[in-house]
């Protein structure tokens, strides 16, 4: 590779670094941008979170991941990646958004923004774009869905103490918001369209005290039920057996998200139809547009819990061998 900047990666989550990081050991520049921080995704999750797994299996870079416990909290997570961040070196361009990305012959012209700023351009040889989709949530389609004590994440759980709140989904974010707000005091009903969980969606070390919980009356399960409108202090839910208007001061809609095309279809990148992952090589993580590679849980494409941490910061050791094999 040659030119004054060979690699742009588009999103500076944890695949994304593993992706500059794998670049930066075989000598490839590189430079990573981001809208946001450094995993800033991790600062949406909840606040008490701990991650499905153990700290060697979200390490990158070689650098040693310590925790307190068995598995990594939220802000462990984040201390640690942007420790290997700053440890590695990394070529930064946070707080920088990325607009356009455009063909220029045999490679590439980055366009960014950065806050008021005017805008960027950048030459680049090649891009991976890592950026997830956790911009894109899956939504209900019913009335009241932009109110603002509706959202599609969830935090904390003590803005809901003593109040009513009710949570839409049967993932792993739904249960874990529903104990949360249960530990929070909060009178909590959650909401599922099917007759039970899908039991490898949820971590099943967890699933204990949520049935604990329920047992107890802390959190009520509405089955086979969907939201139809969501209103100042109540939902209206219907299912088989008619209509019920729950009391609600908050509502977390866990629903999931969806990819978009974005960067990668304004560069030609089909998705599939069926199963929403971008066309690419799993070998190397390129697309069929040559130099532009994919990393990370945009890779899992519809099936959002195809792709982790754990699988996914491997995606950067293969897009940097097949790009050393162009040198």
């Amino acid at each position: 590779m040659s030119g004054e900047l060979s690699v742009a990666i588009i999103g500076a989550g944890p695949c994304g670094l593993a992706a500059a990081v794998a670049l930066k050991d075989l000598g490839i520049p590189h430079v990573v941008f981001d809208k946001a921080g450094v995993v800033s995704s991790i600062e949406h999750y909840p606040a008490n979170l701990t991650f499905f797994s153990t700290p060697e299996k979200l390490a990158i870079g070689g650098v040693p991941f310590s925790c307190t416990g068995e598995r990594p909290t939220r802000i462990e997570g984040m201390r640690y990646y942007r420790a290997v961040a700053g440890q590695r070196a990394l070529t930064l361009r946070t707080h920088e958004r990325v607009t356009r990305i455009a063909p220029n012959g045999d490679a590439f012209v980055v366009h960014s923004t950065r806050g008021p700023g005017a805008p960027r351009a950048t030459p680049a040889r090649a891009v991976v774009i890592a950026t997830g989709y956790f911009d894109y949530p899956n939504m209900l389609g019913v009335p009241g869905e932009d109110l603002p004590h509706a959202s599609h994440r969830f935090v904390e759980g003590e803005s809901a103490r003593g109040m009513d709140a009710l949570v839409v989904g049967g993932g792993n974010s739904a249960v874990e918001c529903a104990m949360e707000l249960a530990r929070c005091a909060a009178r909590v009903t959650l909401v599922h369209y099917e007759p039970a969980f899908v039991s490898h969606l949820i971590k099943p070390w967890i699933l204990p005290e949520f049935e604990r919980q329920v047992a107890a009356g802390q959190i009520r399960i509405l089955w086979n039920s969907r939201v139809t409108a969501i209103e100042a202090t109540t939902v209206q839910v219907r299912s088989a057996e008619g209509a019920e208007v729950v009391a609600a001061h908050h509502v977390y809609l866990m629903t999931g998200y969806t990819p978009r095309p974005g960067l990668l279809g304004e560069l030609g990148v089909a998705f599939d139809a069926a199963t929403g992952i971008p066309e690419h090589d799993p070998t190397t993580m390129e697309t069929p547009v040559r130099g532009v590679f994919v990393a990370g849980v945009l890779t899992s494409g519809l099936k959002a819990n195809g792709v982790f941490i754990e699988n996914g910061r491997g995606h950067g050791a293969l897009i940097a061998r097949a790009l050393m094999d162009r040198v």
